[in-house]
């Protein structure tokens, strides 16, 4: 009798923590729900907050800044004084009658400034850049209305490289390989050509040490290709579309590609550079320090 009265006690005290824990549960689903929604709530209010202060920031620009829209279109080279000519515009989002603007363009440290003409708050200069100073430029207007001056930044480009009829779009290259004291590797090229130009003799130079070892006639990639029609792929005229040098332990080997423009500007593009360590395997590839990997001059 006494062993039937402790089971029936085990069981009752089984049935109420079955009980309770069944309560507590039901419980903590009722609290995460609550908190899921109070988090939603507070993540709701945060994007409203952040949408709100994102408008207040740009009605704040809109406020200080005089500067609402620009255009710069190049549109070639100058052969005779060697500069990129180029139309800028650009759209005051406030004027007076007395509004007057400077367009003031720095090249690589130096800048000069020229008036700008216009009226209706629409304002227009033509630009010439020395294209042989390759580097970064930068536009800014300066703007005098009622006879106080503001600076407004307008744009800037890394490199002048980007705005030159030819340009170094992308590339793509097998694996390069150095066995029994040959360096081996097949490379494309893409060019992009801007303002109706065309690439005009173009040819693969191969250096070893800084010395022209190989030059090599070009063809147009059957294997890379692009969708942009103004965009066309280089490759060495061989049969697998690469090249090979006799190479040492430390030699450098660097690809380059040369050719000009219709307007008559010579390009060197640095397409790779190469080493070779001392224990005659290839360590890293170091890329050319020039911006856009390319230097040009003018016709003699």
């Amino acid at each position: 009798m006494k062993k039937n009265w402790f089971q029936i006690l085990s069981l009752a005290l089984n049935v109420a923590l079955l009980i309770t824990l069944l309560v507590t549960r039901a419980e903590l689903v009722d609290t995460r729900t609550i908190l899921k929604s109070n988090l939603d709530g507070i993540a709701y209010r945060l994007s409203d907050m952040d949408d709100r202060i994102t408008n207040l920031s740009a009605k704040q620009r809109e406020q200080t800044e005089s500067l609402s829209d620009f255009s710069l279109e190049p549109t070639g080279l100058d052969p005779k004084s060697h500069t990129l000519q180029a139309g800028m515009s650009i759209t005051l989002r406030r004027w007076t009658a007395d509004t007057e603007v400077a367009l003031a363009v720095t090249q690589n440290g130096r800048t000069t400034e020229q008036p700008m003409s216009g009226n209706g708050g629409v304002f227009t200069a033509l630009v010439s850049l020395p294209v042989e100073d390759t580097g970064e430029v930068s536009f800014a207007a300066n703007i005098t209305a009622g006879g106080q001056t503001s600076r407004e930044e307008v744009t800037s480009y890394s490199d002048l490289a980007v705005l030159l009829p030819l340009s170094n779009d992308s590339s793509g290259y097998g694996d390069p390989t150095y066995r029994g004291g040959n360096f081996q590797l097949q490379y494309d090229l893409g060019i992009r050509k801007q303002y109706g130009t065309e690439v005009i003799d173009p040819v693969f130079q191969v250096l070893k040490n800084g010395e022209t070892v190989q030059t090599l006639p070009v063809k147009i990639s059957e294997s890379t290709f692009s969708s942009d029609p103004d965009v066309v792929y280089y490759t060495p005229a061989s049969e697998e579309g690469g090249f090979a040098v006799s190479c040492q332990p430390e030699d450098t080997v660097e690809l380059h590609l040369l050719c000009r423009d219709s307007f008559g500007l010579s390009y060197d593009f640095t397409a790779c550079t190469y080493e070779i360590d001392q224990n005659g395997t290839m360590v890293e590839e170091v890329w050319p320090v020039t911006d856009y990997n390319v230097r040009v001059s003018w016709e003699k």
